[in-house]
């Protein structure tokens, strides 16, 4: 084990997973156009806000180059897609009161996650973390078994991010040549539907102040940047570790569900919500216990 880029991809995903959980409260902020164009917007200022770090970071060329390459292109589609799937329907979701729904998908997400590195990568559990993912199971399972229907949005929202780690694990590309890459690809058909969104008069021009297009144009910067360091974040990390850092992002949406939107909560998801927290507990001692043995300072 590399012990720096073990505490590097700690670090970076951590981070990650904080900003997405509070995402929600951003994507309120903007629910004044449909959420269709919020995606859309997102992924055009997030393209912007790329482009500008790569020019300042002096990696132009670099990005320039490796979109010359067929087999960079075959990489990079299939990931884009996905992560599109991804963010539309989330945006979808919170904006139609869906976020606990949410949240239960960003708690089943860890577990695909981890099947998909023993099924990929060959990547081993050793005691502490299989209990933890026991007791993780056992609350997801109780809280799919009491929703009273199958979480379509939730069962979609966890299989299409974790394809997107899975395929993120397979780029040899630096994180932000690829977040270029997965923007271009996503943002150019973007780019046109909102061109046609604001010629038509539904688009933002004409129906809100003009003080919106700064508030939506920040949609760059809290994607680009999560996904920057989930990237980075994944690269140092096996999947399995990456998977339990997931658990944050979801807790934190669980609570702006029930304490700020006020979605409804019942005692039964309570339970759940305890058992995946158990989990969670076993899952990090073992990476306390790791980090020790490696005689890593944290």
């Amino acid at each position: 084990m590399d012990r720096k880029k073990y505490i590097q991809g700690l670090a970076m995903g951590s981070s990650a997973f904080v900003m997405w959980g509070l995402l929600p409260l951003y994507w309120k902020w903007v629910r004044a156009i449909t959420p269709y164009q919020i995606f859309a917007q997102r992924v055009v200022w997030s393209f912007v806000f790329v482009v500008a770090i790569l020019i300042v970071m002096g990696k132009w060329k670099t990005f320039t180059g490796a979109l010359r390459s067929i087999r960079n292109w075959k990489l990079i589609i299939a990931p884009a897609f996905f992560i599109s799937v991804n963010w539309l329907l989330y945006i979808w979701a919170v904006n139609n009161n869906f976020v606990i729904e949410t949240s239960l998908g960003y708690y089943i997400n860890p577990l695909v996650l981890t099947l998909f590195g023993r099924v990929f990568f060959k990547e081993r559990l050793n005691r502490l973390q299989k209990i933890g993912i026991g007791f993780a199971g056992v609350g997801v399972a109780i809280k799919t078994f009491t929703y009273g229907r199958i979480p379509i949005i939730a069962l979609v929202l966890a299989t299409s991010f974790a394809l997107y780690g899975l395929l993120k694990k397979k780029s040899d590309l630096d994180s932000i040549t690829g977040m270029g890459f997965e923007t271009l690809v996503i943002g150019v058909p973007s780019f046109f539907y909102l061109i046609g969104m604001e010629s038509s008069g539904l688009g933002i021009t004409g129906n809100l102040p003009t003080s919106f297009w700064f508030m939506i144009a920040l949609s760059g910067i809290v994607t680009a940047t999560p996904l920057m360091l989930y990237a980075e974040g994944t690269k140092r990390l096996p999947l399995t570790v990456v998977g339990f850092l997931q658990y944050i992002a979801p807790t934190i949406a669980l609570f702006l569900g029930v304490f700020v939107f006020d979605e409804p909560f019942d005692s039964i998801s309570l339970f759940a919500f305890v058992f995946i927290w158990i989990g969670i507990a076993f899952f990090s001692y073992s990476q306390y216990r790791i980090l020790k043995r490696a005689k890593i300072k944290v």
